[in-house]
């Protein structure tokens, strides 16, 4: 059993790079297999079809910033604010500034976001598969912001969902921009950020001023 669960990781780690190298079109099962240094057989042995595979990528990598976020609240809400009179703003922007670095939504995490999105707005049986693993991710990041303001003593007062895909828009958006503007920097050293760029402090501004918004003083 443990064999065969280090098999699956195996090909999940491998199809994980391949999507993000070569795309999710590109992701096929011979490069799989490559990158894994597994055989066709190993293939089969744990998967039926790619689509599987495909479906145990996207919950492995929901499932980790899941956890990274997890830990990052728990950590949070047992620590003070470091500024005096503990004003609800400064603390969850605190927290904000804490996810933004340890979250991992870097450049591969937004390419492999995007390459299954892609493939669910083409396939509709994908589509179907993707919905649920997405609507589960946005049920817990839901749940993670009703728990980031409770704690400074609010509650939201729109549907927790719809806060979640607005605040998930926003750090993708981020995550974007930030791998594009990495790789001008790389490609062209005199490259000179615009005002469009997005900043780290306007991330933390953006989600703030929406969570504040979106939600009122507990009674």
């Amino acid at each position: 059993m443990r064999e065969r669960s280090e098999t699956q990781q195996r090909l999940v780690e491998a199809a994980r790079i391949v999507m993000i190298n070569s795309g999710i079109e590109g992701c096929t099962q011979q490069r799989i297999c490559k990158e894994a240094g597994l055989t066709r057989g190993a293939f089969y042995s744990n998967y039926a079809t790619k689509e599987e595979l495909f479906t145990h990528v996207a919950r492995d990598a929901y499932a980790r910033i899941i956890e990274r976020l997890d830990e990052i609240v728990e950590r949070w809400a047992a620590q003070p604010s470091t500024q005096p009179g503990g004003q609800p703003e400064v603390k969850v922007a605190e927290f904000l500034g804490s996810a933004q670095v340890e979250l991992g939504l870097n450049r591969e995490f937004f390419i492999l976001h995007n390459e299954l999105l892609s493939r669910a707005a083409r396939e509709p049986e994908w589509a179907l598969q993707f919905r649920e693993i997405n609507r589960d991710f946005v049920l817990r990041v839901a749940q993670v912001l009703e728990l980031i303001v409770n704690e400074v003593g609010r509650t939201l007062d729109r549907r927790p969902e719809a806060v979640a895909q607005a605040v998930i828009g926003i750090a993708l958006r981020v995550t974007g921009v930030s791998a594009w503007k990495t790789e001008l920097i790389n490609d062209n050293d005199t490259f000179e950020p615009r005002g469009t760029m997005l900043e780290a402090d306007d991330i933390v501004d953006m989600i703030l001023t929406l969570l504040f918004a979106c939600s009122k003083p507990m009674v």
